[in-house]
């Protein structure tokens, strides 16, 4: 058995925090399965995380001095990982700044990674958290990292793209197997926190679901050379039509659905029951009551070899142990002064839009509208299905929107999934320059039908549309006069 290295990353810190505080019983319990010798804590919380001049970048190379300086024979050997929370992008951004390839990462387990974002990452940069933890700890609230945690921050989408390029795939290249565990709830004693991302349903009170879950869409979206070519009297009409609620063509820009996640190696992803982001009862680290769901899947992730069989059939498992979870929760009660308990199970998807020019610059003011259509009352339009949006603080352009995309139906004790009845949906995009009457954007509309819509936009999933929006300017931005 090759050694295991337990790294968290952010957030454990404080003046008398130990390995104890931070795994609880996980590295005695790891030492049971796999040997005494065979298991090794990083604690880059060490590396002072929670200083808010600190970068993803400095954890990220913090890691790589202290596998250089502690762990150098690792490096040569190869070991297997288990991370907790933002631990998922301090891992991940090594393994793109620092790893060769092949990686000397065999196992990557992610114990509800923080791969997209969390909602308490902008809630944690108030004044109220910053108290809290100067008071608590003697620390700030680690404002850059949190900017990189924070939904739709631009590093984090461009780190997980990374391993979509050609040469960089996660699996075939680095030859990393990754594992994804992650629980769908909150703690009692937080329900009357009005802070909606500790109690959101398919979240474990910080990490949704679906941000957890490395199995993402991605659809890039590009202007054609016609987009170039418009007058600027024939943008003005577009613009006017879009403005006026008026069906436009999407002759204008392509979009590419061969990075769907379907079109790409799984990984396997696994829902576990009763198990919360942290907590001495459920949290998925140091819970007590949840051991039974949570150490067979990482005893499952560690004993895989580097075989695509192996690892197809770690995928098939976790989905199984996903389909038993949902099984489970369909029979839990509640009373008459709880809330209700499948709600939490019920799956979510997060959809990222990230809008730029043809130079990269953000587009800061847009508006995104779905007109769904209401030709068939029985097929779900998706603009009811939202109950989340975010614009992210950092990077202009770029909006998350959270959907319940699956329903408990009471009397019949089952899940429905609203996208298999999904309406077909034309998704509007405008840019505008309010600082300029010379400046438009060349507006976007894409036309989706119903299979379309279910194939972009998953339960327990995250979506990226990444997309360039043509930025034009009127003849009077540079005029040529003949003398």
């Amino acid at each position: 058995m090759k050694p295991i290295l337990l790294i968290h990353g952010y957030s454990t810190e404080g003046k008398d925090k130990t390995v104890e505080k931070i795994y609880g019983s996980l590295p005695a319990e790891l030492r049971k399965l796999f040997g005494r010798n065979n298991v090794k804590e990083l604690n880059l919380s060490r590396w002072i995380s929670l200083n808010d001049g600190i970068l993803l970048d400095d954890v990220s190379f913090a890691m790589n001095i202290a596998l250089n300086e502690l762990y150098p024979h690792l490096l040569e050997s190869g070991f297997h990982v288990i991370i907790h929370s933002t631990g998922a992008l301090v891992v991940r951004n090594w393994i793109k700044k620092f790893s060769p390839k092949p990686c000397p990462i065999i196992n990557l387990v992610h114990l509800a990674g923080a791969n997209f974002g969390s909602g308490l990452a902008h809630v944690g940069q108030g004044q109220l958290s910053r108290w809290k933890n100067t008071v608590s700890q003697g620390t700030g609230v680690g404002t850059r990292v949190l900017n990189e945690l924070e939904f739709g921050s631009w590093r984090t989408l461009d780190l997980h793209c990374h391993f979509l390029q050609s040469g960089n795939d996660i699996y075939h290249d680095y030859q990393v197997q990754e594992f994804c565990i992650i629980g769908s709830q909150t703690l009692g004693f937080l329900r009357p926190v009005p802070i909606r991302y500790l109690k959101e349903d398919s979240s474990d009170n910080t990490v949704r679901t679906s941000a957890g879950n490395l199995n993402f869409n991605y659809i890039p979206v590009k202007p054609t050379a016609k987009a170039y070519k418009l007058s600027v009297r024939w943008l003005s009409v577009l613009t006017r039509k879009r403005l006026e609620n008026k069906e436009i063509s999407d002759i204008y820009y392509d979009y590419d659905l061969s990075f769907l996640s379907s079109q790409r190696q799984a990984i396997p992803f696994a829902l576990a029951y009763e198990t919360a982001h942290f907590g001495d009862d459920i949290g998925i680290v140091s819970g007590k009551k949840n051991r039974s769901a949570i150490m067979p899947l990482i005893k499952t992730a560690l004993n895989t070899p580097y075989r695509l069989s192996a690892y197809q059939n770690a995928v098939a498992r976790f989905d199984n142990v996903k389909t038993k979870t949902l099984e489970r929760a369909a029979n839990l009660k509640s009373g008459m002064l709880e809330w209700n308990k499948q709600s939490q199970y019920e799956g979510h998807a997060q959809l990222i839009f990230r809008i730029r020019d043809q130079f990269g610059n953000g587009v800061e003011h847009f508006d995104v509208t779905f007109k769904s259509d209401k030709k068939d009352k029985k097929l779900k339009r998706i603009e009811k299905m939202i109950e989340d949006r975010h614009s992210n603080t950092q990077d202009h352009g770029t909006i998350t929107f959270y959907l319940r995309t699956v329903e408990f139906i009471k009397r019949r004790k089952n899940w429905r999934d609203l996208l298999a009845t999904i309406a077909p949906v034309d998704i509007e995009i405008t840019g505008t320059e309010p600082d300029s009457e010379d400046i438009a954007y060349v507006p976007l509309n894409i036309s989706l039908d119903s299979a379309q819509v279910s194939a972009i936009i998953e339960s327990f999933k995250t979506t990226i549309i990444d997309i360039s929006l043509v930025r034009l300017p009127s003849n009077n931005v540079f005029a040529i006069k003949k003398s």
